[in-house]
């Protein structure tokens, strides 16, 4: 199950915007709330920053996952498991797909194509991504 923002809809409303405070340069920056996601019974957020940030790539997402502190309110905790980040940017792919979005393929390959079998005799790897030679 996800829940998804219309791009079109975060830049005309304030309420698909996250606002979080960097400590490391102890400023407030804003992100796009692009879904929420459940995920083996855990529940993850996608955001993506309004304005560029330098550690944070143009096409790169944050996903956090969301907790209840002591008090009962709703925080961000970082994932540190590289399995489950993986299992979450995944899901994510998967929930954009169906939703009809075309996000192209993780490679960056410009002759990429997703075919289970490829007859121009491309190199196929896990996934189904067939590189042309």
């Amino acid at each position: 199950m996800a829940d998804f923002f219309d791009d079109d809809i975060n830049e005309q409303e304030d309420e698909d915007i996250i606002t979080l405070h960097n400590y490391e340069t102890d400023k407030d920056e804003d992100f796009y709330h692009l879904a929420t996601l459940d995920v083996d019974k855990k529940w993850y957020i996608v955001m993506q920053p309004v304005q560029p940030l330098p550690d944070i790539g143009e096409d790169e997402v944050l996903i956090y996952e969301i907790v209840t502190d002591k008090n009962g309110d709703s925080t961000f905790k970082p994932i540190e498991d590289e399995a489950e980040l993986q299992k979450v940017f995944d899901e994510f792919r998967n929930e954009l797909e169906k939703q009809g979005f075309d996000i192209g393929c993780e490679c960056d390959c410009e002759d990429c194509h997703h075919d289970d079998d490829d007859p121009d005799g491309g190199n196929c790897c896990e996934g189904g991504c067939c590189h042309m030679h």
